[in-house]
């Protein structure tokens, strides 16, 4: 979920850019530019892929 963009501090890289408002893990706020956003989202999903796979094959037994 995101807010309208506004001129802030990126929490991930630090610099003063176009951010948006996003729900991280746990539900908290982070204030994220675009390409860092971006980076975020990558990582969160790829990690999402793996727990997926790692649960796939304890459901049928493969190691």
């Amino acid at each position: 979920m995101t807010q309208e963009a506004t001129s802030g501090f990126c929490s991930s890289c630090k610099k003063e850019s176009s951010t948006n408002h996003y729900h991280g893990s746990d539900s908290e706020k982070i204030e994220l530019c675009k390409p860092c956003y971006d980076d975020y989202l990558a990582k969160e999903m790829l990690q999402y892929w793996k727990d997926h796979i790692e649960e796939e094959k304890r459901r049928v037994g493969k190691s």
